[in-house]
Formats: C-alpha cells, sequence, structure tokens
C-alpha cells in the first residue's frame, strides 16, 4: 500500500460455540460498519478496485480454523489483505451450551486494524 489514509479498529467475539471465523468476522464488520469513505473514490481514479485493504486479525486461538475467506466477503470493496497474529482473548462464558455448539465454556474474542488507502 502506497499510502495509508485511514485505519479502523474493531472487536468481536463467539459468545457460544468457539469460532475463530465468526469472531473475526464480527471485528471486521464492527472496524467498517460506521465509516463512509466518499473521497476514496477519487483517490483511486474513480475504480474502488484500485482501492487496497489491508487487515490484521489478533486471534486468540484455532488460527487454523480461521476462514479468511469469509472474512474478506465483509469488505465490499479493495483489494484486501490479511495478517494474522496472536492476540484476543480468551474468556470463560460461566456456561457451556451444547445447543449452541459449545465444546467448552470460553469466549472467543479477535481484534481487528483495517487499514483502507491506495
Amino acid at each position: 500500500m502506497e499510502r495509508v489514509m485511514f485505519v479502523e479498529l474493531g472487536m468481536g467475539a463467539d459468545l457460544h460455540g468457539q469460532s475463530v471465523t465468526k469472531a473475526a468476522i464480527r471485528a471486521a464488520r464492527n472496524a467498517i460498519e460506521r465509516n463512509s469513505m466518499p473521497g476514496m473514490r477519487a483517490l483511486v481514479g474513480g475504480d474502488t478496485a484500485n482501492m487496497k485493504v489491508h487487515v490484521r486479525l489478533a486471534v486468540p486461538a484455532d488460527k487454523g480454523k480461521l476462514d479468511l475467506e469469509a472474512v474478506r466477503a465483509v469488505f465490499p470493496y479493495g483489494q484486501v489483505t490479511f495478517d494474522v497474529v496472536d492476540g484476543g482473548m480468551l474468556t470463560p462464558s460461566g456456561i457451556l451450551l451444547a445447543d449452541k455448539d459449545d465444546t467448552q465454556d470460553m469466549i472467543y474474542i479477535v481484534n481487528a486494524a483495517v487499514e483502507v488507502g491506495y
């Protein structure tokens, strides 16, 4: 990325089911859901395919189960790249709910930093 124009931060959690993908999708959405970047089209020559989006995900466990294509689908425009790093958090929910696909009582929390530029 030649120039970073915005850095957006988000957090997502999977309360039951222990899915890092679900938590990462929520973190990515949280980072971008309250933003509008109307000037980006002008900066990328009117073609949003020229926009670059770099997503850094801090994942607490099960990184091998992270479906980056599912997370990529959150972003409507641009060339999306990823870094996945150790981080996030695991914390007990206090209850194991088999009907919610729990295999343990942990909440999976993922943090996202989304850089947007060209």
